[in-house]
């Protein structure tokens, strides 16, 4: 997945959270449909693991973290990015745009931002 589509479903996974805060505010007895979109988004970013059936509880876990480590890193740092990003309109005192503004485009310079391939 290239680099750009990997910010593209974070910057998805933000925007479900959003509009699931304020379907909650409005009507806390909803359906959580959007915290199911925001794990389909996420199930996307996450590879599949291979594990071999006879391995023991330790390998197991020594297996998880080397094939999942990578890409949690990979996430946390988008996140921590696209929080950056937000933090830096926000301490600009951006009034002109919101949380939602910034986040549209960023998704919609991602090739230009984040321009490399994934491994």
């Amino acid at each position: 997945m290239r680099d750009s589509d990997f910010v593209r479903r974070v910057i998805g996974i933000l925007t479900e959270a959003k509009e699931l805060r304020a379907t909650l505010a409005e009507n806390p007895d909803s359906e959580d449909v959007s915290a199911q979109n925001m794990r389909a988004l996420l199930n996307e970013l996450v590879p599949d693991v291979a594990l071999p059936a006879d391995l023991a509880s330790r390998e197991v876990s020594d297996a998880l973290s080397e094939q999942l480590g990578p890409v949690f890193e990979k996430i946390t740092g988008v996140f921590s990015l696209l929080f950056l990003a937000l933090a830096d309109v926000h301490d600009a005192g951006r009034t002109d745009l919101t949380s939602t503004d910034v986040l549209q485009d960023l998704a919609l310079r991602a090739d230009e931002l984040w321009p490399g391939e994934s491994e």
